[in-house]
């Protein structure tokens, strides 16, 4: 001990021979084990692409509203005095609704009536003036033959039938006048009593009774609320924002697919009925109306709903499921297994139903695709497989 204190720099140098050993022992066994780490292989799961005609899909989201909407006003003045229906009641064409207060209505079509009875009295006492008047021209043409008369009174008994017949005419017009009036107040009574335009059910009543209406409200406001709000959804439509590069694909007569959030697993089938021929320019799109048979009515006005419009099909197009696609920035990218081993493939795609979508480029279809742990592995990974079976459609599933 006291020779090594006497020569630091052998110390040293021991000390140093010690650390590097203890040093390279260290890594030579940390090796060993990233060795071993490295040699376990990866199980990932795969499937074989498919090849079956693809369904081509355009996707919107859009609110259901019903075929017919009209909020109902009074076409005459005056109080409500009974309401026959009420919110979420079901109505017939032409039934009873409202009645407002029709007694000055009556009274109306009763001085009417009694108007008209009395310009046709008129007329028929002027029928007997113009006989008379008629007779007395026709007996003074006899006398003036044999002169017992004078041309005056001729002349005056001309004037007399001429003034009976104006008179008369006049009268029979006063008849027409009434008659009018007579047609006016009883539709101005039938006024009064409010019916249904079209069958539905009454989405809403903002009014009770006796409240006060006015027919210069239905006349001046289009967006007021009215009585009562009905609504026709034995028919529902649908309306969606086509954008200008899918214009040429969507046509009148195709079919869509529309699923509502209040019905996830059913799918109900509707029919592109309408094409707007113009596009907004604020947003570059087209509105297409999708009309659907709801005759069981659970479509209600409002609903939210996810439309599919089919545009067309791809015969024995290869599909792989989404699940297996990576993206990088611009690129998309699949693993492929080749000879044990992950192989990065480019690929291109084209269109996507349900969990499935379409490879355009970079697959031949005979391919094993990874799907499960593909962001385990890199190019040239060794891996070992265990088959997946084929994700289901969604869409199909909903059709069943």
């Amino acid at each position: 001990m006291s020779r090594l204190l006497r020569h630091p720099f052998v110390t040293l140098g021991i000390i140093i021979f010690i650390a590097i050993t203890v040093l390279v022992a260290f890594r030579l066994s940390t090796g060993s084990k990233t060795d071993k780490k490295t040699a376990r292989l990866i199980t990932v799961g795969i499937v074989s692409p498919l090849r079956q005609d693809l369904d081509i899909r355009l996707a919107y989201t859009a609110d259901i509203s019903p075929n017919q909407v009209v909020n109902i006003f009074s076409r005459v003045d005056g109080y409500i005095t009974k309401l026959h229906v009420d919110k979420g009641d079901y109505v017939r064409a032409s039934q009873l609704l409202v009645e407002i207060d029709h007694t000055d209505y009556q009274h109306a079509v009763n001085q009417a009536k009694a108007n008209l009875s009395a310009a046709k009295a008129k007329v028929s006492q002027q029928d007997a003036v113009v006989r008379n008047a008629k007779l007395t021209f026709d007996r003074v043409q006899t006398l003036i033959k044999d002169q017992f008369v004078s041309q005056q009174d001729l002349d005056t008994a001309l004037v007399n039938f001429d003034a009976a017949s104006a008179a008369q005419e006049s009268l029979q017009a006063q008849v027409t006048q009434m008659e009018v009036a007579l047609a006016q107040a009883e539709t101005h009574l039938a006024y009064s009593y409010i019916r249904a335009p079209f069958p539905g059910y009454i989405a809403e009543r903002n009014l009770d009774t006796g409240a006060y209406v006015s027919s210069a409200t239905a006349s001046t406001s289009t967006m007021s609320r009215g009585i009562m709000s009905l609504h026709d959804i034995n028919t529902v439509r649908v309306l969606i924002e086509v954008v200008e590069r899918d214009i040429p694909l969507v046509k009148v007569g195709q079919k869509a697919e529309l699923r509502a959030e209040a019905y996830p697993d059913y799918v109900f089938e509707g029919t592109v009925t309408r094409v707007v021929q113009a596009l907004n320019r604020a947003t570059r799109t087209m509105t297409v109306e999708i009309d659907l048979s709801n005759k069981d009515r659970r479509l209600k006005g409002g609903m939210f709903a996810r439309v599919e419009v089919m545009v067309g099909t791809h015969q024995q197009a290869l599909q792989i499921p989404i699940d297996a696609v990576s993206r990088l920035e611009n690129m998309q990218y699949i693993y492929i297994v080749q000879e044990g081993k992950a192989q990065r493939v480019d690929i291109e795609i084209g269109a996507r139903n349900g969990n499935h979508v379409e490879i355009t480029k970079g697959l031949t279809g005979r391919e094993q695709i990874i799907v499960a742990g593909k962001d385990l592995v890199h190019d040239g990974t060794p891996v070992q497989t265990q088959p997946l079976p084929q994700p289901p459609d969604l869409s199909a599933e909903s059709k069943s």
